[in-house]
C-alpha cells in the first residue's frame, strides 16, 4: 500500500465523500476508480491530444487544420470517432484470432489504469512492483496486435504482426535497465518512493540529478518509443511496403479501440517517465503542504493531477514535435538503433548511476 498516511488516503477520501459505510470492500472503491481515471481522465486526453497533434500537423505543413467540428475545431475528434462508430463490418464472418486480439487488447487497456499514479492520493496500486506493471501493459498490448496482424491471413497482416513483435524486444530491454537507474536513484520501486526522491524544482528531478540520470531518461523515453511503435519510432506498423500492417483490415469500431490502444500506450508510458525522472506531482512553493495541512484533500489531488497531467502533455507534445520533422527509419534501423545505440548507453547509465550513488553514500 501507499507509504502515505491512512487518513489522506484515497479510499478514506473516496469514502467520505460518497458516504460509504466503513466497511465497504475495497474492490468497490477500486471499480469506482478505475472508472473514474478511464472516464474522465484517459479518454478526455486521447480526444485532446488528437486535436494538439493534428493542429501542431497543420502548422508544420502550413495548413489551416481542423475548424469546423465546433469553436476552432475542438470537437473535431469527437466527430471523428461517431463517423467511425457508424461504419459497419462488410463482412459478418467470425474471426476468432480478431476475437482474441480484442479481448487481450481489451484487457491490458482496462487492468493497467490502475497502475497509472495520478497523485499522492490516487495510488491505487503502490508496492515494491508498481514501476514494472507497466511493462506487462506494454508487453500484452504488443501479443495483442501482434495477434490481430496473425489474424488477418494476408502479408501485410503477417509482416506487421513479426515486426511489432521484433521491436517491443529491443525496446523493452534498454527501457527496463533505465527504470533499473532510477531505482537505484530512489532506493525503492515504489512510485512514492520515485516521488520522494524528487523535488518540484526541476534541478531536484531524477534526470537532472546527475548525468547518469539524465542518459537513463532520454534511454527510458526513445526505448518505450521503439517498444510501443510510437512516432517517429512506428516503422512496424507505417511502412509503405507494409499498406497497413496490422490495421490494414480495421475499420469501425475496431478502428476505434486500436488508435485508443496506441494512445493509451504512448500516454501511459509519458506517465511513467513523468513521474519516474520529471518531477511526478510534485506542487511549487511548498503548496502541497500547505493544502494536506489545512485538510484540503480534494484541491490537493486536484492540483496534483494537473500538474502532472500538464507535464506529460508537454513531453508527448514534444515527441510529436520531433515525430513530425524526423524522417521515419526502417524496421531494421530502429531495431539496430536500439541494440546498438540506447542498449550499450542503459547499461553504461546503470553502471554510472551505481557508482554515483555509492560514492555518496560513502562520503
Amino acid at each position: 500500500m501507499s507509504s502515505y498516511p491512512q487518513e489522506a488516503s484515497w479510499i478514506n477520501l473516496l469514502s467520505s465523500t460518497l458516504g460509504f459505510t466503513p466497511g465497504t470492500q475495497e474492490w468497490v472503491f477500486a471499480a469506482i476508480g478505475l472508472v473514474f481515471i478511464y472516464c474522465v481522465i484517459i479518454l478526455p486526453s486521447a480526444a485532446m491530444m488528437s486535436f494538439l497533434d493534428r493542429k501542431l500537423s497543420a502548422d508544420f505543413q502550413a495548413r489551416v487544420g481542423p475548424n469546423r467540428a465546433g469553436p476552432a475545431g475542438v470537437f473535431q475528434p469527437l466527430a471523428d470517432l461517431v463517423k467511425l462508430l457508424q461504419k459497419e463490418a462488410a463482412s459478418t464472418d467470425w474471426n476468432w484470432r480478431e476475437a482474441l486480439w480484442l479481448g487481450v487488447h481489451t484487457m491490458a487497456l482496462y487492468s493497467t489504469v490502475a497502475v497509472i499514479p495520478l497523485g499522492s492520493m490516487a495510488l491505487l496500486v503502490d508496492t515494491d512492483m508498481s514501476v514494472f506493471l507497466p511493462f506487462w501493459a506494454a508487453l500484452v498490448l504488443a501479443l495483442g496486435t501482434m495477434l490481430l496482424g496473425f489474424s488477418q491471413a494476408s502479408v501485410p497482416g503477417w509482416f506487421g504482426g513479426i515486426r511489432i513483435a521484433a521491436q517491443v524486444l529491443a525496446g523493452a530491454f534498454p527501457s527496463l535497465v533505465a527504470v533499473l537507474c532510477a531505482g537505484i536513484h530512489s532506493g525503492d520501486y515504489r512510485w512514492s518512493a520515485f516521488v520522494g526522491a524528487q523535488a518540484a524544482f526541476p534541478l531536484r528531478w531524477t534526470a537532472f540529478s546527475d548525468p547518469f540520470q539524465f542518459i537513463a531518461f532520454v534511454v527510458f523515453v526513445a526505448g518505450g518509443l521503439v517498444m510501443l511503435a510510437v512516432p517517429p519510432m512506428d516503422a512496424a506498423v507505417s511502412l509503405r511496403d507494409l499498406h497497413g500492417g496490422v490495421s490494414s483490415h480495421l475499420f469501425g469500431r475496431r478502428l476505434s479501440l486500436y488508435r485508443l490502444g496506441r494512445f493509451y500506450g504512448f500516454f501511459l508510458w509519458s506517465v511513467m517517465a513523468t513521474v519516474i525522472f520529471l518531477g511526478a506531482w510534485t506542487l511549487p512553493f511548498g503548496l502541497g503542504g500547505v493544502l494536506r495541512t489545512r485538510e484540503e484533500l480534494w484541491l490537493l489531488q486536484l492540483l496534483e493531477t494537473l500538474w502532472l497531467l500538464g507535464k506529460t502533455f508537454l513531453l508527448m507534445l514534444a515527441i510529436t514535435s520531433l515525430a513530425r520533422v524526423h524522417p521515419r527509419g526502417r524496421i531494421d534501423q530502429v531495431t539496430d538503433f536500439s541494440w546498438k545505440v540506447l542498449s550499450p548507453f542503459s547499461l553504461f547509465a546503470l553502471i554510472g548511476s551505481a557508482l554515483w550513488t555509492g560514492w555518496g553514500l560513502l562520503r
